[in-house]
């Protein structure tokens, strides 16, 4: 077990990765406003609804590259794997955005990625059955992260702390879009075109 000064400084650099906001940086090299167009939400559907398609895919693999790339040095280094979920905190709560930016999903796509990548498939393949189904993003990626937990011990992952992790991040996603499903309640949400 790492002590705490180690586990304190990989802490910060993982909710500093999370923290660059690759979303905003798109979006402002387009000339457009991310957190004044859309939802207001820093993340890749906002950028995608906004800028463009290509650009969204863009933001997409970039955020779930931080998480990825979180929880695999983590893995590498012997760290405890659930300290990539600042990662997830600084996406969600950028200190280059005033804390405000995005709602994790693609970076908690990425530790998924991580920790398996045949359970991230299968979970992408919710998210695309459910996105089919209900029109709707916002749906389809709280359904999605709710599912990963399962969709690892479905692939044979037993580890308690990568479930945990999962089942932890999937909160964080349904409390994180609590206004989408006020929203969604009220028939104001916004569906897939």
């Amino acid at each position: 077990m790492a002590d705490f000064p180690a586990l304190f400084a990989y802490s910060l650099f993982s909710y500093l990765l999370g923290s660059v906001p690759f979303s905003y940086f798109i979006a402002k090299a387009r000339g457009v406003p991310l957190q004044r167009v859309g939802s207001g939400n820093v993340g890749a559907t906002n950028v995608a609804r906004s800028v463009g398609l290509p650009y969204g895919l863009l933001a997409l693999a970039l955020d779930a590259a931080k998480g990825a790339l979180s929880a695999y040095l983590a893995m590498i280094w012997s760290l405890p794997i659930w300290l990539s979920v600042f990662s997830v905190a600084g996406h969600n709560w950028s200190i280059f955005l005033h804390f405000k930016s995005g709602k994790g999903v693609a970076t908690s796509l990425g530790i998924l990625l991580a920790i398996s990548w045949p359970a991230l498939l299968i979970t992408l393949a919710l998210w695309g059955l459910v996105a089919w189904a209900t029109r709707y993003v916002s749906i389809a990626s709280v359904a999605a992260l709710l599912a990963s937990p399962f969709c690892l011990m479905l692939w044979g992952t037993t580890s308690p702390e990568a479930i945990g992790l999962m089942a932890g991040l999937a909160a964080l996603s349904a409390f994180q879009h609590r206004e989408n499903l006020q929203r969604l309640l009220r028939g104001e949400e916004h569906k897939l075109s």
